[in-house]
């Protein structure tokens, strides 16, 4: 009786453990949305590397889209991030119906990071302004000379930047975007251009739904930065789910 006891428990234990790790081995779901860029963005190049910098984690199953109007697709729900990688003030608005399923995916709980350029995209969408917080509008919005520049951390506590340290980076430093939402800041850089402490890296919500903005990341050799790359890391588990695990 005692041995059929240690027989149950075993296999008891045994699905505990293997369920435990397929918990652990459950990969985030992740759809970069790219397709249009300023040509120094090279949009295509930058965002099979955001991909491949994601995977390399291995945390992340990353699927990329070339089509904004995949915001309108009834599979959009199946992502827990969407990862903007686009940007251009001449870009066409999405459809309606793309529009649409963009705001309803936040609102209902989905989860979205920016990156760089996307600041800058659909300038006559209200909407979208709001759901990232800040936005680059054009004649307003800038940067000065690429270079090197020191991103700083503010915000500490914040389980994207928790033991991260300030850092070097050779990139484009916004500066002087628009909006009036209320957001987190959790690193910041001293633009030479705008003359003030800009807001690098920072985070809202937009309905149930957790958003993250990054405007580094100019140029491929940008994205080779290793911070910038603990940053997408940790930015993009974040979103998707309100931990980081990643270093």
């Amino acid at each position: 009786m005692k041995s059929a006891k240690r027989i149950v428990l075993l296999v008891a234990a045994s699905a505990i453990g293997l369920s435990s790790y397929a918990a652990a081995a459950e990969k985030v779901k992740v759809l970069i949305v790219t397709g249009f860029d300023v040509g120094s963005h090279k949009w295509e190049e930058s965002a099979r590397l955001n991909q491949s910098i994601l995977q390399k984690s291995d945390r992340f199953d990353v699927a990329i889209s070339k089509d904004k109007e995949v915001f309108a697709s009834d599979k959009l729900g199946e992502y827990d991030v969407l990862v903007l990688n686009f940007g251009f003030w001449n870009e066409a608005d999405p459809s309606d119906a793309s529009k649409a399923g963009l705001l309803k995916y936040a609102k209902d709980g989905g989860n979205v990071v920016a990156l760089h350029f996307a600041c800058s995209a659909f300038q006559d969408w209200k909407e979208y302004g709001e759901l990232l917080g800040r936005v680059w509008v054009k004649g307003v919005g800038g940067h000065g000379p690429y270079g090197e520049f020191a991103v700083k951390v503010k915000d500490a506590e914040h389980p994207v930047m928790k033991g991260l340290k300030d850092f070097k980076t050779e990139d484009e430093l916004y500066a002087k975007l628009s909006g009036d939402a209320e957001i987190e800041v959790l690193a910041t850089a001293d633009s030479e251009w705008s003359g003030k402490t800009e807001p690098i890296v920072f985070a809202k919500s937009y309905g149930k739904g957790r958003v993250l903005q990054n405007v580094l990341g100019h140029g491929i050799d940008s994205k080779q930065n290793e911070n910038y790359q603990r940053l997408l890391c940790r930015s993009v588990e974040w979103a998707a789910t309100g931990k980081v695990t990643v270093d």
